[in-house]
């Protein structure tokens, strides 16, 4: 009944309105070329009753938004999908294990492009428009939806570049079972729109196997962007409004991140703490409809990720956001600017996150994620360059500009080239009430506490000055469970490195060579008690002792370089050897952003500045 009245309502306007030409749908028939007749075939179907007022609207969206999508094709992928077919039993996991290809260069390169305007059927298009009607009047958990949510989180017959198929038939029996129950005896506590969406996940992503490979192609269930695919497609078969979510970037440590986000009609977006622990300058949400991308001037030069116009901003929903303007500082250029981008730092490069047309040499950002250093630039032909200098916004939505101030010189102290997030801090607590002891007896009954671990050493490497007039042959690593070291050293009173023979006397503990290697990213693994036998007894002046590590630390023997940004890019301050676990620079301009390269190994690495002297990670 719902259903009908809408039509009723809405069936004359919509109608009359349809029988005009759009400019969009006559831009996509005619870019639709051969294939024209097969598009105004679905129009023609609709049109022929009032009644289909509404699939005919949906049928304009989908052709009006069509000329930018587009399938992958070719032998490579007809191949691969014949091995797939062999390997792969699960019709979801198939068809998402079939658009992998086209995330790997070496593969996607091997792909042709088959554009959806000129190859998309007509049965083809009346039936998915058919079906995800069905869904829409049938699923009552979608009592409230509104038309154009409808149209964007429902009806699209693909979700990015997968081969075309009649994928709406496909729901795995068992949730379809379910589904059929939920539609039986719905209630919208029980048979909400999130319960219905966290059953249909569940079941979607209980395959065995987790990680593998098809044709040396590989996939990993558990990764965001194969996850999200999954879950997207199956909620959809299920009649459940879905997007997927992206943060291309994220903003204070590298890679990026997706998940998919269920449509509520009474809770609008259900979000679930993609957040809570990082920055994000921008998030975006993957959509069928086109959204506004920069118009190249000329032969002006776009970045890719913004030449994709399925990539809608939705920041705000997520998180505390500003608007900021942006005054170029390029004498004499600011006239043949058209565009300026804002980038971040991500993966020791500027990466490219927002944009914004250029008037009177201004550029005016929208919605920026805060806490975040952003970096102003603009591209000549496709080089990247600087449209003025970088600038800190804020948590509280101020900006604060990096110009570096070289009238002010400082000499900085470094101990880290990467932040210690959060998610490493647990190696240093399963260290907290170790106790080092040294002994002449290996039973140690009688032995010399040296020093009690009584607080997270995070990855830092703690030196412990030993009393030399003692000579001991033994030392113990003493604790009540499982704990995990990079590195134990001894060194006598002439900085020398003592060596000694590890024994582990309850025959638990593993790897514990890597201990003595000399590698911070190796480690091993101590079970309560292991032991150093030096063979004799020897005078120790001081003990160290590394928690398992990131090697994002600074480390004796490590070649760093230390670089600031101005306003021709990153300049060099200088290399140096470390002679110890912190490094210092000299004549460092104040007020910049800087970044430490170890050029001796490691890739992790992130800006930062200066507080009050200490490191400031960005």
């Amino acid at each position: 009944m719902k259903y009908i009245c809408l039509i009723t309502t809405l069936s004359c306007i919509i109608f009359c309105s349809c029988r005009d030409t759009s400019p969009r749908l006559e831009y996509a028939l005619q870019a639709s070329e051969a294939n024209r007749a097969e598009l105004e075939k679905v129009l023609k179907h609709y049109s022929q009753n009032p009644e289909d007022s509404l699939k005919l609207q949906a049928a304009l969206f989908l052709i009006e938004n069509m000329p930018e999508h587009f399938s992958y094709s070719g032998q490579f992928l007809q191949d691969f999908k014949q091995i797939v077919d062999t390997t792969i039993q699960d019709y979801l996991l198939k068809k998402v294990i079939l658009m992998q290809p086209a995330r790997y260069s070496r593969s996607r390169q091997q792909l042709q492009i088959e554009a959806d305007i000129k190859h998309v059927q007509a049965d083809y298009l009346i039936y998915n428009i058919d079906k995800a009607f069905e869904q829409w009047t049938t699923r009552p958990w979608l009592e409230g939806i509104s038309f154009e949510d409808f149209l964007e989180y429902l009806l699209p017959y693909r979700i990015g570049n997968e081969t075309l198929d009649y994928w709406r038939d496909s729901l795995a029996p068992e949730q379809e079972k379910y589904i059929r129950e939920a539609i039986q005896y719905f209630d919208d506590r029980k048979f909400s729109v999130y319960n219905i969406s966290k059953q249909v996940s569940d079941h979607t992503l209980s395959y065995k196997t987790n990680t593998g490979s098809v044709a040396n192609i590989p996939f990993t269930i558990s990764e965001c962007v194969f996850t999200s695919r999954l879950e997207l497609l199956a909620f959809r078969m299920a009649g459940i409004p879905a997007a997927i979510d992206h943060v291309p970037c994220w903003a204070d440590m590298n890679g990026f991140h997706e998940w998919t986000v269920v449509i509520d009609p009474k809770k609008l977006d259900i979000l679930h703490g993609q957040l809570e622990t990082k920055n994000a300058p921008k998030v975006f949400r993957r959509t069928y409809a086109v959204n506004e991308i920069p118009k190249p001037e000329g032969d002006e030069y776009i970045p890719p990720f913004f030449r994709d116009p399925f990539n809608r901003d939705v920041t705000r929903k997520y998180q505390a956001t500003s608007d900021v303007t942006v005054k170029a500082d390029i004498p004499g250029r600011c006239h043949s600017i058209h565009h300026a981008y804002l980038a971040i730092f991500n993966n020791r490069q500027l990466r490219i996150v927002d944009w914004s047309k250029v008037k009177r040499n201004k550029a005016v950002f929208r919605d920026l994620g805060r806490n975040i250093i952003y970096f102003p630039v603009y591209f000549e032909n496709e080089r990247q360059k600087n449209f003025s200098y970088p600038f800190i916004l804020r948590a509280n939505g101020t900006t604060t500009s990096l110009q570096p101030d070289k009238a002010h010189l400082q000499t900085v102290k470094l101990t880290r080239k990467y932040p210690l997030h959060s998610n490493k801090v647990y190696h240093g607590n399963a260290l907290v009430g170790a106790n080092f002891r040294c002994s002449n007896d290996a039973s140690f009954k009688t032995s010399r506490l040296v020093y009690r671990v009584d607080r997270n050493p995070n990855m830092y490497p703690v030196i412990v000055p030993v009393d030399t007039t003692q000579k001991y042959r033994y030392w113990l690593f003493d604790h009540t469970k499982m704990a995990e070291l990079s590195e134990w050293t001894f060194k006598d009173n002439k900085g020398n490195v003592i060596r000694g023979k590890g024994i582990d006397p309850i025959g638990e503990s593993s790897r514990t060579d890597n201990i003595f290697d000399g590698n911070a990213l190796s480690y091993g693994r101590l079970s309560r008690q292991f032991m150093i036998d030096f063979g004799e007894p020897v005078s120790i002046s001081e003990m160290h002792y590394l928690p398992r590590n990131d090697a994002n630390g600074i480390y004796p023997g490590n070649e760093y370089e230390l670089f600031y940004f101005d306003r021709d890019g990153w300049q060099s301050l200088g290399s140096k050897i470390a002679e110890g676990y912190e490094i210092e620079f000299d004549a460092v301009p104040s007020n910049a952003v800087y970044w430490l390269q170890n050029h001796t190994t490691g890739k992790e690495e992130r800006v930062f500045t200066i507080q009050d002297g200490k490191q400031r990670f960005w």
